[in-house]
């Protein structure tokens, strides 16, 4: 308890400061010290000691914080896909069953680099690889962040090191924004034009982005999807087709909206038999088709591909004769190579007797 009392003291002194009247003694012979109580004496005279320690536990305590998130969760069945949103290149990185080696738990992880590695996250939170036959770990990504140090990165296509950044960074790809990012800076010794030149990783998901050096330049992979434990990210590229009723006062005539947007800034390439891309049919209340747009239409019988960025859009008037007091639907649909139509939608339409009304939908 007096141990106690002394410590508590020198935190008080440490917190609120020295009490007027009375010096910190350094290196004065006991003689010739003043007779103070001896928990406060030790305290006091403990202070310049214990501020020394207080800040290197901050500092031990900062690094190992960040050294103890899990950059690389390893459970059975975690999967995470890259992808490259200009060349379409993809990377799926997957983590398989445990394996039991020298009384600790691996496990087999695919596509992180070239070859399947047999690994786990050390005491350090360190993702290491094990030799299966001299059972000799190596230290294959470091979390631990520390600037000016750089550590062996093994089983790369050519010899390189890693530098873990102490400077956080921000995600931008396709599953970000994500604040707090740890960074990992790559060199590389012997080769040209190939290997990893950096990498982000999130705390509790992973890998978020890899930039790989190449002869054409510096190429990024993204996330686009995750499953890792019970959260799942999807970012994939998809595109969603719909169709929109309206009416203007200046037309009898109702006019329908076929949208396709896409999330991706590849060219999503759709192939057509003949020269159709889309059609419209009108359908009454019990199914029948009343009206159709191509119905009497012709077209050119070659078939082409168009490539669709971001978004297209058409319009399609469908005469109000057809349309008297009722409920309807509106399909629209591309008409794209193969025996289903790839986008496709409805959108029911509610007319009233009025021609001056417009359609409530």
């Amino acid at each position: 308890m007096r141990l106690l009392d002394g410590w508590l003291v020198a935190l008080l002194v440490l917190c609120l400061g020295v009490p007027a009247g009375i010096a910190i003694v350094g290196n004065i012979p006991a003689a010739e010290r003043p007779a103070w109580n001896t928990a406060a004496a030790r305290a006091i005279h403990s202070l310049s000691l214990m501020r020394t320690l207080l800040l290197a536990l901050g500092a031990a305590f900062s690094i190992s914080s960040a050294s103890a998130a899990d950059y690389f969760p390893l459970q059975q069945g975690n999967t995470w896909t890259y992808q490259n949103n200009r060349t379409g290149q993809s990377l799926t990185v997957s983590v398989g069953s445990p394996v039991v080696l020298n009384e600790r738990v691996y496990h087999m992880l695919r596509g992180y680099l070239e070859q399947p590695l047999l690994v786990r996250i050390n005491e350090r939170k360190d993702l290491v690889q094990v030799d299966e036959e001299t059972g000799r770990e190596q230290t294959l990504t470091s979390f631990a962040p520390l600037d000016y140090t750089w550590w062996e990165a093994p089983s790369r296509i050519c010899p390189q090191e890693g530098q873990t950044l102490e400077r956080r960074g921000v995600h931008d790809g396709p599953a970000g924004p994500v604040q707090e990012v740890l960074e990992i800076k790559y060199r590389i010794f012997g080769c040209a034009d190939v290997g990893t030149d950096s990498e982000q990783y999130a705390e509790n998901i992973g890998m978020l982005r890899r930039i790989n050096t190449s002869i054409i330049g510096p190429q990024r992979l993204d996330l686009v999807y995750a499953r890792v434990g019970n959260i799942q990210i999807d970012a994939r590229p998809h595109a969603s087709f719909t169709v929109s009723v309206l009416s203007t006062q200046q037309s009898q005539d109702v006019t329908a909206l076929l949208r396709l947007q896409t999330n991706s800034l590849l060219a999503l390439k759709l192939l057509f038999a003949t020269g159709q891309e889309y059609d419209v049919a009108v359908r009454d209340e019990k199914g029948n088709v009343i009206w159709k747009y191509s119905d009497g239409r012709f077209f050119t019988q070659a078939e082409h591909e168009i490539s669709v960025i971001g978004g297209w859009s058409t319009t399609v008037q469908i005469p109000r004769s057809v349309l008297s007091g009722g409920n309807y639907a509106v399909q629209g649909w591309l008409t794209t190579a193969g025996p289903n139509p790839q986008f496709a939608a409805t959108m029911p339409v509610t007319i009233t007797d009025s021609s001056e009304d417009e359609p409530h939908l």
